[in-house]
């Protein structure tokens, strides 16, 4: 074998590794087609990563949303996706599933990581789309952080709970939907030491609110979110006016969660566990019956 041919294996066998580097290296140009898949795409993708977000990744109900103004957005139109020619598609499936149905007949790698209903589905969606982008380190930096301040949830929620009883609460958005069991935003309120009405009474899932049971049995606390979109406001001001519901809230205290921490159920959901953690600790602080002090004693037994 010549010097001259062993230097072209050489070269060659550096080209093919170098190509192997770069094909581990994740895809160059991802699409994503849906909010929640955005928002799990901002948290992990690499700065060489080109993203294009969904129309609405810089609504008020999206997680990352000022981060979102960093990169390119699509209209959500087949055609403008095709032009993209990314090298992977992300969505959750909640929204353009034709162009999902489009760009798999084309061939376009997709991952659909599902509508998530639990902080278990939302580790396996951080875990997948970290793998898909080579990222799999920074998924486990972003599973550990929020495992680790759930932790401390977990423990303060332990402390209130020895000191004093649950706080009932009803989730409210402006339509009028709540949620019983088995939805994620059920399991945040558990995680934050507070008790769902509808789920305690044995309602699973989503749920309209029923305006009488309220009024008859008006909940300790009442939990808002979704208000400040720009949808269904109109709707938002009618039932906030409705008579029932401004006694239940004149009664009952009012928690709002900015739609964005829990506008679905991303990793970051533990933002919203977190908000009403605090709101649990507020709440049993002002139902504590306070101290007597030795001066007032003084003046009750004269």
């Amino acid at each position: 074998m010549g010097i001259g041919t062993y230097k072209g294996l050489i070269t060659a066998f550096l080209v093919l590794s170098l190509a192997a580097v770069e094909a581990k290296a994740g895809p160059v140009r991802v699409v994503s087609l849906d909010y929640c898949a955005d928002a799990t795409l901002l948290a992990l993708a690499g700065e060489k990563t080109e993203l294009y977000l969904s129309p609405d990744a810089t609504k008020p109900f999206a997680w990352g949303r000022d981060l979102a103004q960093n990169h390119m957005r699509h209209s959500g139109s087949t055609e403008e996706i095709l032009n993209l020619n990314p090298d992977l598609v992300i969505h959750s499936g909640l929204g353009h599933l034709k162009s999902v149905s489009m760009l798999d007949r084309f061939g376009f790698k997709i991952i659909d990581i599902g509508y998530s209903e639990s902080l278990h589905h939302a580790r396996q969606a951080v875990r997948t789309v970290g793998n898909a982008l080579d990222r799999s380190g920074t998924a486990d930096r972003i599973l550990e952080t929020m495992d680790r301040r759930l932790e401390q949830v977990a423990k303060t929620v332990e402390r209130l709970d020895k000191s004093g009883p649950r706080p009932q609460a009803l989730y409210l958005t402006p339509s009028a939907n709540t949620t019983g069991s088995g939805t994620y935003l059920d399991e945040v309120m558990t995680l934050a030491g507070i008790d769902n009405r509808l789920a305690v009474r044995g309602v699973i899932g989503w749920a309209s609110l029923d305006l009488e049971d309220m009024a008859q049995n008006p909940p300790d606390m009442v939990i808002s979110s979704f208000f400040e979109s720009l949808s269904g406001w109109q709707s938002a001001w009618l039932f906030s006016r409705h008579p029932v519901t401004m006694q239940a809230m004149e009664r009952a205290m009012q928690v709002k969660v900015p739609a964005r921490q829990w506008g679905c159920g991303g990793f970051f959901i533990v933002e919203a566990v977190e908000t009403l953690a605090e709101a649990r600790a507020h709440w049993q602080n002002k139902m504590s019956p306070k101290p007597i002090l030795a001066h007032q004693q003084a003046g009750h037994d004269q």
